[in-house]
């Protein structure tokens, strides 16, 4: 009896994908607390040399796919690039360098960064609740629009595959891609930057895993013999 209350509850995944902008966090709290930092003490230095370094990693993060073997290649040169500053004692220069620079901006700056990133944010935050997929044992349902539209797909024969394909995406918000094929359509399902990659392929699997059990269930005893033949 417990066992048919748990096949007929009603079992839903739902998937929604966010726009790569939101990997622009990091420059969005940094810029907080500059504003913190600079609004208390306007003569502080550091706060425009360390933004400008947290905003060119987040570009550089933004702007590439980060595959294992780029991400192996980035870190490798990096430490062959800072080997080759000490080997040629230009470590010191190039830090100086750097420490030279006093790029200066006033804590309104880092206000309207932080509330443009903000109102950015908030309308991606919205956008996927009003786009999104749903998975249930029986069909992929996709709910998009002010007005609720609905295109439904069968889950018959589905197969889906959970990829990474940026490491540094993975690292930073936990996101991945899912991709959802079937013999009734003619291009695959295609789900980018889904938060709790993880945990969105584990519910999936337990969705379609109780479709499977339901299915073997209610398989009628000569079909069962005929198989065995």
């Amino acid at each position: 009896m417990g066992d048919d209350n748990l096949a007929n509850r009603p079992l839903r995944v739902r998937v929604r994908s966010l726009p790569k902008v939101i990997f622009f966090y990091p420059v969005w709290l940094f810029s907080l607390v500059c504003a913190l930092v600079v609004a208390a003490d306007p003569t502080a230095g550091w706060p425009g040399l360390t933004w400008m370094i947290v905003f060119a990693f987040n570009l550089f993060i933004v702007a590439f796919d980060f595959t294992e073997e780029r991400t192996l290649i980035f870190a490798l040169g990096t430490v062959a690039v800072v080997l080759g500053l000490v080997l040629a004692g230009a470590l010191t220069e190039v830090m100086g360098f750097l420490t030279s620079l006093k790029p200066t901006m006033d804590a309104t700056f880092y206000w309207m960064i932080f509330a443009i990133l903000g109102i950015i944010f908030l309308v991606a935050f919205i956008g996927s609740r009003l786009d999104y997929w749903e998975i249930q044992p029986n069909e992929i349902v996709h709910r998009y629009g002010i007005f609720r539209r609905m295109r439904r797909f069968s889950t018959e024969s589905l197969r889906w595959d959970k990829v990474i394909p940026d490491v540094m995406e993975r690292i930073m918000l936990g996101t991945g891609t899912i991709i959802m094929t079937t013999p009734y359509e003619k291009h695959p399902i295609v789900i980018e930057h889904v938060m709790r990659i993880g945990t969105i392929d584990d519910q999936i699997a337990h969705v379609l895993g109780v479709k499977q059990v339901v299915q073997d269930r209610h398989r009628h005893p000569s079909e069962d013999e005929a198989a065995s033949h």
